[in-house]
């Protein structure tokens, strides 16, 4: 999958995440800005906190529209422990608060 597929992906989930909340997504825009989609999907994915994004799509029941699923989609990108917190993330989304 080409790069072009990946940025247009993240934009999706922020949006999405956006018309669930009904609030504008700012803080996770300003990391994107600040360090690039990569590393902003990387530090999220290993961050003890589960975003609210997550458990906005989570319980729209659209889990693969999350960072998590594009992470997955797109591992050549990523860390392996990035990739391994993304797929645990989606291995147990209702165990996580």
């Amino acid at each position: 999958m080409s790069e072009a597929t990946f940025l247009k992906e993240v934009e999706l989930a922020i949006e999405l995440y956006e018309k669930a909340n009904g609030h504008a997504a700012t803080r996770t825009r300003q990391m994107i800005e600040q360090h690039g989609e990569i590393d902003a999907l990387s530090r999220l994915m290993i961050s003890a906190d589960l975003q609210q994004g997550f458990k906005a799509l989570r319980d729209s029941h659209q889990l693969d529209k999350t960072f998590e699923s594009i992470v997955v989609r797109f591992q050549h990108l990523f860390s392996s422990d990035v990739i391994e917190a993304a797929k645990w993330r989606l291995a147990h989304p209702n165990e996580l608060l």
